[in-house]
């Protein structure tokens, strides 16, 4: 019997409403998160309760089975904040859609994304198989990548991780999920160009009829060994036209196949397995499909439709194929044991995000990562050896951020600094799982001044921190500079902490293994800012129905919003 369901989980949900072809049966669980939690907190249900799981954007290049999803389909178009961090980076979730970029960036005068007016879809499926259209591609202007995994994982990639040329991605054959990016935008273009060239696509569009009937635009992707678009191949081989059910190859492009009027996921993928089999037999073109199928298919489709192709299929009733996925039960890497783990072993990989993400106020080049050096039956064993490691790290010199430090004296032993908020600081909040109003608080600056408090309540010190104490904290080992990040360019200057398993003990569960966590850095001059950043509610409707802005006031002390984390 499944869990208690999360209060945006939906049941029994139609798909042929979520897509933009107006097929598929229904889903037995939709999630609609809010946020990144959210999201987190989904994935960690569908592993307790073992069922299939898949991630829903707008729809624009998914096409779900006739038959019920019995699984949980999480949909993203939630996920729908951005901001500019400086004049020239874009941070957008992975739920801002294709059209609102462009626009973005033309409001901004900005080049680079007018190609993505009228693009169906959502930037995370863009960046997932690296969308291109009218001489623009994803992989030209993203520069980070963040996804989840199935372990919860939060993760931060560079482009040159991700982007393997035409429709390929690392992340097409991975479980995890694009939830946004950092888009650059370098060159700005005069408005009245911009808007030409947006007209330009959209035009080229409405010539061929991608709006007229419920499709998901190009069916195949090009083979380029052939030498011609798989348009130009269905139109040689006389496709334009022909039918099954209600699904037909459209007149105006061949490589676009129509939902006429309730056609059947069926009827649209049977008419695809025609046009690969004829480009093979006839042309000797093998073509792999553009459109992603999802759910559980017969064994005969999965073949003729080239699913194969796709990435990874899992067996379901009567020697059907499940495709599409994110997760199912069977899934080969859930399988595998703890001690397949590779220590030490990142855990958290985030960027920070600026508080109340206001425009220009962010700081795309510092990220923080934490890292479990040993297995945590092994830090148990040895608790005194270091087992977390903390770093915040940057691609620029810290010192050009972290401007307000402690003033040096010559007569003090220690870098142990009470009040150390007054200065330029990174943080580090850890706390219990279960009660996540029992944390602990690290506080960090580049010259290496620290200072370490324990919580039994929402900023009430426990009786031991009353006042600070350095020799509770005996053995916490200061990292000025992580040589292991040094020939990464993106991480070459860091500073942190490691701590061992005695330290962290009294917030570490030791059945469930988590714990929770959350960076923050507090630069002074009013800056603030959050790793994994917080869903913030700038606006509100008023009780007279006025739309008022709301004052969103910097605190870190609230355990509730914490990321959970898994020790291993």
């Amino acid at each position: 019997m499944e869990k208690r369901l999360p209060y945006f989980f939906l049941e029994n949900q139609p798909l042929n409403n979520k897509t933009y072809y107006r097929m598929g049966g229904h889903a037995r669980f939709f999630a609609e998160p809010n946020n990144i939690a959210e999201i987190q907190e989904a994935l960690y249900w569908t592993k307790e309760n073992s069922i299939p799981c898949s991630v829903l954007g707008s729809g624009s290049n998914s096409v779900y089975a006739d038959g019920d999803f019995s699984g949980l389909v999480i949909s993203l178009e939630k996920l729908s904040a951005w901001h500019w961090e400086n004049s020239e980076t874009l941070f957008a979730e992975a739920g801002v859609t294709n059209t609102e970029i462009a626009e973005i960036c033309l409001l901004e005068n900005r080049a680079g994304a007018g190609w993505m007016y009228r693009m169906p879809g959502q930037l995370g499926a863009s960046v997932r198989m690296n969308a291109r259209c009218y001489g623009g591609e994803i992989s030209q202007i993203v520069t980070q990548i963040f996804t989840l995994d199935m372990d919860g994982i939060l993760k931060t990639y560079r482009n040159e991780e991700v982007f393997q040329g035409y429709k390929k991605t690392l992340l097409m054959n991975k479980p995890e999920i694009v939830i946004g990016a950092r888009l650059s935008f370098p060159q700005t273009e005069l408005p009245e160009k911009l808007i030409q060239f947006m007209h330009e696509c959209e035009a080229d569009r409405h010539k061929k009829k991608h709006f007229f009937m419920p499709s998901c635009g190009s069916t195949f992707k090009n083979n380029y060994s052939i030498g011609k678009p798989s348009g130009q191949l269905f139109d040689q081989l006389g496709l334009k036209g022909t039918r099954v059910g209600n699904a037909a190859v459209s007149e105006y492009h061949a490589n676009f196949v129509w939902n006429l009027g309730n056609a059947t996921t069926n009827d649209m993928l049977s008419l695809t397995a025609i046009m690969r089999d004829k480009a093979k037999t006839e042309l000797n073109a093998d073509l792999e499909l553009e459109v992603q199928p999802v759910g559980e298919f017969s064994q005969k489709l999965y073949t003729n439709c080239g699913m194969q192709m796709l990435g990874p299929s899992y067996r379901g009733e009567n020697n059907n194929k499940w495709v599409g996925l994110l997760w199912h039960p069977n899934s080969s890497h859930i399988k595998k044991p703890e001690t397949k783990k590779i220590f030490p072993l990142k855990i958290f990989d985030s960027p920070y995000i600026e508080y109340a993400q206001n425009s220009y106020q962010g700081i795309p080049s510092i990220g923080i990562e934490i890292i479990q050096m040993m297995p945590m039956s092994k830090a148990i064993k040895n608790a005194n050896l270091p087992f977390l490691k903390w770093l915040t790290y940057s691609s620029e010199s810290l010192e050009k951020y972290f401007l307000h430090t402690p003033p040096r004296k010559n007569n003090k032993k220690t870098n142990f600094i009470d009040e150390l908020w007054k200065y330029s600081v990174s943080e580090l909040f850890i706390a219990d799982a279960k009660n996540s109003k029992r944390y602990l608080e690290f506080e960090l600056t580049v010259n290496g001044n620290w200072i370490a408090l324990e919580f039994d309540g929402i900023r009430q010190r426990s009786k031991r921190s009353q006042i600070p104490n350095e020799l509770l904290w005996s053995g916490l080992e200061i990292i000025n500079s992580d040589k292991n990040n040094l020939k990464n360019e993106e991480k070459k200057n860091s500073f942190g902490m490691s701590f061992s398993y005695n330290q962290l003990k009294k917030v570490i569960g030791k059945k469930d293994k988590k714990i929770l966590i959350q960076g923050a850095l507090s630069l002074g001059d009013t800056k603030f800012l959050l790793a994994p950043y917080w869903k913030q509610i700038k606006y509100s409707k008023s009780a007279a129905g006025d739309i008022v802005e709301n004052e969103i006031i910097p605190n870190f002390h609230q355990p509730s919003k914490f990321w959970m984390i898994s020790l291993y």
